[in-house]
């Protein structure tokens, strides 16, 4: 590898700001994220914090009965597609998903009918088995089904775009989606505002302009399902790929920790009062990792069809610790003077935001590992990663709250950077060998 210095630097960085097809991602995810928080701050603003806590808890209910039913697809079709330009891959992945979404999202909604969340508790032992949402006329548990069914067709319809490099029609896809939700969430407030009608109702309108955008961008998916043929049930594609498959599928449900598994148990055990606390501090970190986002998503296609761009991995780097700065010196400003009455969350963003930089590395070193079809490194690194923040919510909880939530995810992703670092390379893999072969000869001498 070349000698790196100032000038190369300085060169790399310039390159990668040209590359379009980086700029389209990044700029898409940048308008996603925005818009999405956006959504969510508009939430933040209007309801209390336990009501917040309640919606974020059907979203993310939604988003991980969403990951189940993708089966780990999307990342199967960034990833091979570039490779070999079947378009029965698509197809196929267009048809098992709109099955499992259907299937499981019905699941999903009789689950959360029967165990809701709790308003407030810091009890382990706090779940419910209750009907009593239903009888007093609460029914977001409806929502549950569309909800998942949107997400699937959604993610599927911008994987379908990034896998053929098509990254200004996923820049179009994404910030659609975004701009058609804030209209819709405005439009419906605007009208209880002045209408006075469905006043109580808005938190299940503001669950419905979620919804709706996200069947309106995905056309691309369902002209995709109306083409399927009658091979297309045998699913030989998927069934050739079904070990790389499954990998992303384990990495897809532990990186679901990140975004909603984490909210679920923390509304489940912990209840509404601190979700909706941690939640407003998430929604900021969801805007800070919009670039190690942005690097897996477009770095993967481009890897899977042998292109190499170290300039766009310098520049990931380098814009995370100046992000991870931004967030904790700025956060504090920004929550107290938009959000009063989230003050809570000030130190929770500020620990949370120390997780950017390792999530950053994590992408750039999945996106490597995923490209040379080592996934299963990546989902092991994944599943530790779920594995420490869930056990670090529920001790770390216990005693510090919200701020013990930050800081299992900041250990979750520290503990997935290094993994993903350090199971490749040459070193460990002699280190173990050298450890067997030890073990070898001393069961030769006994």
């Amino acid at each position: 590898m070349p000698r790196m210095n100032a000038n190369s630097l300085f060169d790399l960085v310039r390159k990668g700001l040209k590359t379009k097809g980086f700029l389209y991602v990044t700029i898409g995810n940048l308008i996603n994220a925005a818009m999405g928080g956006i959504f969510y701050l508009i939430c933040a603003r209007i309801l209390s914090v336990t009501n917040y806590g309640y919606i974020s808890y059907y979203l993310s209910v939604g988003f991980f009965a969403s990951s189940i039913a993708i089966l780990g697809l999307n990342t199967t079709v960034s990833t091979f597609y570039p490779k070999e330009e079947k378009d029965d891959l698509i197809r196929e992945t267009t048809l098992i998903t709109f099955l499992l979404g259907l299937i499981i999202g019905l699941v999903s909604a009789l689950i959360v009918y029967f165990f809701p969340a709790t308003i407030g508790s810091n009890n382990i032992y706090g779940l419910q088995f209750s009907m009593q949402w239903l009888l007093k006329g609460d029914i977001e548990f409806v929502f549950i089904l569309p909800l998942v069914l949107g997400v699937v067709v959604y993610i599927i319809t911008y994987a379908r775009a990034l896998g053929r490099r098509e990254y200004k029609r996923f820049f179009v896809i994404v910030t659609s989606v975004r701009a058609l939700e804030i209209t819709f969430v405005v439009a419906f407030y605007l009208f209880c505002a002045f209408s006075g009608y469905f006043l109580k109702d808005i938190g299940k309108l503001m669950l419905l302009a979620y919804i709706v955008p996200l069947f309106i961008v995905s056309y691309d998916y369902f002209k995709e399902l109306v083409s399927v043929r009658k091979a297309s049930f045998y699913f030989a594609e998927i069934r050739a790929k079904l070990t790389f498959t499954l990998h992303t599928w384990g990495m897809d449900l532990a990186q679901a920790s990140r975004t909603v598994v984490d909210k679920i148990v923390i509304g489940l055990i912990f209840g509404l009062l601190y979700l909706g606390t941690y939640n407003l501090a998430f929604q900021f970190l969801v805007i800070l990792l919009i670039i190690p986002q942005s690097l897996l998503w477009y770095l993967l296609p481009e890897k899977s069809a042998g292109v190499i761009r170290r300039e766009v991995e310098i520049i990931g780097i380098l814009a995370a610790v100046a992000i991870t700065v931004l967030g904790i010196t700025l956060s504090p400003y920004f929550i107290e003077w938009l959000f009063p009455n989230f003050t809570d969350s000030i130190p929770v963003t500020q620990v949370i935001s120390l997780a950017v930089v390792p999530a950053t590395i994590a992408s750039i070193k999945s996106s490597s590992l995923l490209s040379e079809e080592r996934s299963k490194i990546v989902v092991v690194g994944y599943i530790s990663a779920l594995a420490v923040d869930l056990l670090g919510i529920i001790l770390l909880g216990q005693s510090f709250q919200s701020v013990g939530f930050a800081i299992a995810f900041l250990l979750s992703q520290i503990v997935l950077m290094v993994i993903l670092l350090v199971l490749p390379s040459e070193k460990f893999a002699r280190l173990i060998n050298s450890g067997k072969s030890a073990v070898q000869e001393e069961r030769m001498k006994s």
